[in-house]
């Protein structure tokens, strides 16, 4: 009964960092990723059919499912703010997914903190140290999700530089 009645309070604010796991058959404390079929629908129904790509597994990763459920629980007003892996900005494979963010949110704010581990040579090396240290080899981004109900829709986006350390890009954090 409180459950319920907690689900239909409304909610206008989630921050989070959500997991990143596709593919992964255990979670934390080895305990399997749970089947989502409602939220993987709405994620066919809305990310995959806006992509142009044939790749499309990346879209039900956990984080990109945390977007789906965090865009649906606030409804048509709110704001979300997640940390997450910023693979989404220039994947191919995330282009619906981007493409539906646009189009669901009136504000969007991407600070992309990069950090790639998984890339080698000089583009490795621009990456910078991730903000994680070496708990992620992902690189990261924080992103700022607006509803406001304005036919308005304005994408902020900033990149915080090359070669910078783990201390350096905390630094240029805390500026802000």
């Amino acid at each position: 009964e409180r459950l319920k009645k907690q689900q239909n309070q409304p909610i206008t604010a989630i921050i989070s960092n959500p997991p990143y796991s596709v593919g992964a058959k255990k979670g934390n404390h080895a305990q399997k990723n749970m089947k989502y079929p409602i939220l993987d629908k709405d994620i066919s129904n809305d990310y995959v059919e806006k992509s142009q790509s044939k790749s499309v597994r990346g879209l039900y990763d956990s984080y990109i499912r945390a977007f789906k459920w965090a865009s649906k629980r606030i409804d048509n007003q709110g704001v979300i703010g997640f940390v997450t892996n910023a693979s989404y900005l220039d994947s191919t494979s995330t282009d619906g997914f981007r493409k539906a963010l646009y189009s669901e949110f009136n504000h969007i704010y991407v600070y992309n903190l990069r950090g790639n581990a998984l890339l080698s040579g000089e583009s490795r090396r621009k990456e910078g140290d991730n903000v994680f240290a070496q708990g992620s080899k992902t690189p990261v981004a924080i992103c700022i999700l607006v509803k406001d109900n304005s036919k308005q829709h304005e994408l902020f986006y900033k990149d915080i530089g090359d070669y910078l350390s783990r201390k350096e890009k905390l630094d240029k954090i805390k500026e802000k």
